[in-house]
């Protein structure tokens, strides 16, 4: 579930920054179609950011040796079967998650019924085609709006001076899919509702959308004071549903503005190159691990290596950077997911993700975890078999610097040290096995 929130806070900062930019540089620019598809598209990217992964670790993976590590994936120390995730969710809730979902739900809620509302009206008025849109007449006085291929207008004001204007403006909606925007913002809504900055999205893509179809109007009819006469007639109309294409909705001033407003100049449209910057800045904040070290400085391994036996696990497996601590001890402890009592068969020590993690010692790869899932078990994972019996196992890498089969040295950097599996913060997961048996790793440091 904290890949779950992790997911949520990266997408909402994005949405967020997105919003600022056009704030601050597109908003008084005449170029709406482009700030449409700029708004469409940081939507879009917000939602698939936190997905991507630009490491190139997993390069080395090697998938083809399909043995299990069964030995390593004690029941007691991931506690990943249904029953007892299932238990532990019951008896131990996190509150802040069912808040979350508690209020998420009350948006879902109120989103469907916004549709419903929409489908209803379609069903119980007359409807008429009008240039392969669907008129529907109304029967109340309200502005008129459009749903997709629907345009709901007054059945009073339908054939009446000045409604051409009228259905152009919401056929130009429908032309354009205004909907489509609509939709996917009061679905990311529904995950984003403590952000404060979807909201202001929203009222941003209104008021291009508003700007769009009245610009479609303009074309056809340059009758500027005319439309905008009509607009203002239309001020105390209203039909209050936030998934259609509104007439108006509280931004006529804003639209005749920008109805008078001197076309920006080309000069303006090099501001839409400052995007580039902003998209590479969102990248490297959440997709890439700037912190991998490609090269390590062989003093400050052999700073870290004791006089012992190299084939014996005899040093720290992380590499002591600012923040380093041993969080978690061999023994029994209480979970801190699942807060339950129960054996940790290794150590667990934080350090920032992306700290290279050491060999405790000479020896053969048997495993690098390949089909891992994220939040899951151990994550990614390796194994190294060492002679005298020893094995040892690092857990919750971000990234490998090896492959199965390959013969490593005592202090080779073998990966990086990350979140991928059941955790609440970046750590290395390091156990000791002496003959098949757990032994506590910090006798070995």
């Amino acid at each position: 579930m904290n890949q779950f929130f992790i997911y949520i806070i990266e997408s909402a900062v994005s949405v967020s920054l997105f919003f600022l930019f056009y704030e601050l540089f597109l908003k008084r620019d005449t170029w709406f179609r482009f700030n449409r598809y700029f708004l469409l598209a940081g939507l879009i990217f917000s939602l698939i950011l936190p997905f991507l992964d630009f490491s190139a670790s997993s390069i080395v993976v090697n998938s083809q040796n399909q043995f299990e590590f069964n030995e390593y994936m004690n029941i007691g120390s991931t506690v990943s079967s249904f029953e007892e995730q299932t238990v532990g969710a019951i008896s131990n809730p996190n509150y802040i998650l069912l808040f979350y979902l508690f209020v998420g739900s009350l948006f879902f809620v109120r989103f469907i019924y916004q549709l419903l509302k929409i489908l209803k009206t379609v069903s119980v008025n007359e409807i008429v085609t009008y240039k392969n849109k669907k008129l529907v007449l109304l029967n109340n006085n309200s502005s008129p709006f459009s749903f997709f291929n629907y345009i709901f207008i007054n059945k009073d004001d339908y054939g009446s001076i000045g409604s051409n204007e009228l259905l152009l403006h919401e056929i130009t909606h429908a032309r354009q899919k205004h909907s489509f925007d609509v939709i996917l913002l009061e679905l990311l809504l529904v995950l984003q509702w403590f952000n404060p900055f979807i909201y202001r999205y929203r009222l941003a893509f209104k008021e291009v959308h508003e700007y769009l179809a009245d610009r479609g109007v303009l074309i056809a009819n340059n009758d500027k004071i005319g439309y905008q006469k009509l607009i203002l007639d239309q001020i105390e109309k209203s039909f209050h549903v936030n998934l259609a294409s509104q007439f108006n909705y509280s931004l006529t001033k804003n639209r005749i503005k920008m109805m008078t407003r001197i076309n920006s100049g080309k000069l303006a449209k090099f501001k839409t190159l400052l995007v580039l910057p902003l998209v590479a800045i969102l990248l490297m904040a959440f997709t890439i691990d700037f912190s991998m070290e490609r090269v390590i400085d062989k003093t400050q391994i052999q700073a870290q290596i004791k006089p012992k036996d190299n084939s014996t696990p005899s040093i720290f497996p992380v590499k002591k950077v600012d923040g380093w601590r041993i969080a978690s001890s061999y023994g029994m402890r209480m979970h801190p997911i699942y807060k339950k009592e129960m054996m940790h068969n290794g150590v667990d020590i934080v350090a920032p993700k992306g700290t290279p993690v050491f060999a405790a010692a000479d020896g053969m790869v048997r495993k690098v975890k390949a089909d891992f899932v994220q939040g899951k078990s151990y994550g990614r994972y390796i194994v190294i078999d060492h002679e005298g019996g020893y094995s040892t196992l690092y857990a919750q890498l971000s990234k490998y610097n090896t492959k199965e089969g390959t013969e490593v040295k005592r202090g080779d950097v073998i990966g990086y040290l990350g979140t991928s599996g059941i955790s609440t913060a970046p750590h290395l997961h390091y156990e000791v096995k002496k003959n098949g048996e757990y032994v506590n790793p910090e006798d070995f440091f």
